[in-house]
């Protein structure tokens, strides 16, 4: 091979192919007999014809080979100024390329299987050192391309149209430019390696029936039916690494994944630029560590439209947490994330539901040991139509917010006007830790929510840091403190701690602050103290209130006596204070 064809990149030795380099030293492993490899003279174009009904698979080496043309070079590699046509003598066939060198594969300029006649094959290449798609490229496969950066050669003497990876299957990256366009309108288009970064110019510069984005994931594939089976690979496995994928989507309109295609990552994923992931089949990330998926994120600097948390998709609680440096939008339907780790909505970036809901849910599934658990912390906008859910639970202690809990110090809007009479919902709940409810509320009906539900676990705080204007609200739980007012019809108070805002010693400075609103002249009160110890159950009502606090011992500062025995009661000696500004 002439030198003058290799341009050295870094210390490692590998190298760009010349503008017309070709693939060479090519051997035919398994398949029918009569494989032929060509060359136009005086161009930089060859064909490879694999016989009808061939499960074809070929080794391209260093050196030898019986398959090389004169812009032949070591391994499967396509020159930017070059096109390798790939034929089939009729139906029924397939073909691997397996490239041995130790050098990546590049594929830079055109890559086409030819379907003249209707005779076409599914085409895989495979590289356990990695495979780099360039700008320029252009790689068109009517019935499916792989790309997989895998050592498969093992596999290329039995080949039979489909391929495994295994956990322990030796591979490396695949990398596809910003640029380049993959084009398998009548099959899949598979990447996969241990790391994939995938650079997508245009809503049409990926096309497939599929497009399935694989890392850190054992599968078999045949690219006419899809994945066929596929796990995440885990830290059980010896000498194992957690797989990663980084996806540019365009960055003036959105590229859509075709329906049912699958995006796996056992480890992290970063995406930036416009997709739109709400036709998926499958999304699933964090897995490789099963007793804490909270440890592994998907970061999203982008703009990404929602995949759907429904029987389509494998069940969102059992992956890992969730970083949204950009926009998160919902598809055609509620906005539902649902994660086994964390939430974090960072300073300037939207969820929002638009004409729809949101529904956020981080570790709700956790149970000691089980490796989920999560809070969720919003520094930017979470926005729905007519309600917005937040729930967090973290009893394994794991990932970014170990003690879970919820913490809003940007802003919660509920963008319907007419919310009120349609059950506007405001729902914040940690089962594991405190709340801290600040920033803003926007609600866009002047009268305000239906309803909101308020929870925090027995010994733990909920905060009120910003106003909340609500018909009917119920707050359960440990203590409910803070400085802001709700105002609210009818509240209900079910609760093991204190409710106060305590600013000193004077008990007439220190009332969690209610206000009567535009739906009756005034504010009922329902009082549960059902704790262990003594409780201060400290209101102060601007304008008029009604207290009813039924049979809790709190206010009876009493023994119960049931069937003769007496019982102290848990939390005598309790207080409760009313102070209210009307009557």
């Amino acid at each position: 091979m002439a030198a003058s064809l290799w341009i050295g990149l870094g210390t490692k030795g590998w190298a760009v192919p010349g503008a017309g380099q070709l693939p060479g030293h090519g051997s035919v492993v398994s398949g029918l007999p009569g494989t032929t490899y060509t060359q136009a003279a005086g161009t930089n174009t060859a064909t490879l014809t694999i016989p009808a009904g061939s499960n074809t698979a070929i080794l391209w080496q260093s050196s030898g080979g019986t398959l090389n043309v004169a812009g032949s070079g070591p391994g499967f590699n396509v020159g930017s100024a070059a096109t390798l046509i790939i034929t089939a003598g009729g139906a029924g066939s397939s073909l691997l390329n397996v490239d041995t060198t130790g050098s990546p594969s590049y594929i830079m300029g055109t890559l086409t299987v030819n379907s003249s006649g209707g005779n076409t094959l599914p085409v895989y290449v495979a590289n356990g050192s990695g495979i780099v798609v360039g700008p320029k490229a252009s790689i068109t496969a009517p019935l499916g391309l792989g790309l997989l950066g895998y050592d498969l050669s093992s596999q290329a003497s039995s080949f039979n149209g489909t391929v495994s990876v295994a956990p322990t299957t030796a591979g490396s990256s695949v990398t596809v430019q910003s640029g380049a366009t993959l084009n398998a309108t009548g099959g899949a288009v598979t990447i996969a390696a241990p790391t994939v970064n995938v650079g997508i110019a245009t809503p049409t510069s990926f096309a497939g029936v599929w497009v399935n984005i694989l890392s850190g994931y054992a599968f078999t594939t045949g690219l006419g039916a899809n994945i066929l089976l596929f796990s995440p690979i885990t830290n059980a496995t010896a000498g194992a690494t957690a797989g990663s994928i980084t996806i540019s989507g365009p960055a003036s309109s959105s590229f859509i994944f075709p329906s049912n295609s699958y995006l796996l990552y056992s480890g992290n994923i970063t995406t930036s630029g416009i997709l739109d992931l709400s036709t998926l089949g499958v999304l699933h990330w964090g897995t490789f560590n099963p007793s804490n998926l909270a440890a592994a994120t998907f970061t999203n600097n982008g703009t990404i439209t929602w995949a759907p948390n429904n029987f389509h998709v494998i069940n969102q609680s059992n992956s890992g947490s969730l970083v949204n440096n950009g926009s998160i939008q919902a598809g055609t339907a509620d906005l539902v994330i649902n994660v086994g780790g964390s939430i974090t909505n960072n300073p300037g970036a939207t969820i929002d539901g638009g004409g729809f809901n949101v529904k956020l849910l981080a570790g709700t599934t956790s149970a000691p040991g089980n490796g989920i658990g999560g809070g969720i912390v919003n520094h930017g906008t979470i926005s729905g139509f007519n309600s917005v859910q937040l729930f967090a639970s973290n009893v394994n202690g794991i990932g970014p917010y170990p003690k879970g809990g919820i913490f809003s110090d940007g802003t919660i809007a509920i963008t319907n006007p007419a919310g009120n009479a349609n059950g506007s919902t405001l729902i914040v709940k940690s089962d594991s830790g405190n709340v801290f409810l600040g920033g803003t509320v926007n609600i866009a009906d002047p009268k305000g929510l239906n309803a909101a539900d308020l929870s925090v676990p027995s010994g733990q705080f909920f905060t009120l840091g910003t106003n909340l204007m609500a018909e009917f609200v119920a707050a359960f739980g440990g203590s409910f403190v803070g400085p802001a007012t709700i105002t609210t019809e009818t509240i209900i108070f079910d609760v093991t701690g204190n409710v106060n805002n305590r600013t000193g010693n004077n008990p007439l400075n220190n009332g969690f602050h209610l206000a009567n609103g535009p739906w009756a002249p005034n504010t009922s009160i329902y009082v549960t103290a059902n704790g262990v110890g003594k409780q201060a159950i400290n209101l102060a009502i601007n304008g008029n209130a009604s207290v009813t606090s039924g049979s809790t011992y709190t206010f009876a500062n009493s023994s119960s006596t049931i069937g003769g025995v007496t019982t102290p009661a848990p939390n005598a000696g309790s207080n409760l204070l009313v102070n209210a500004s009307g009557i």
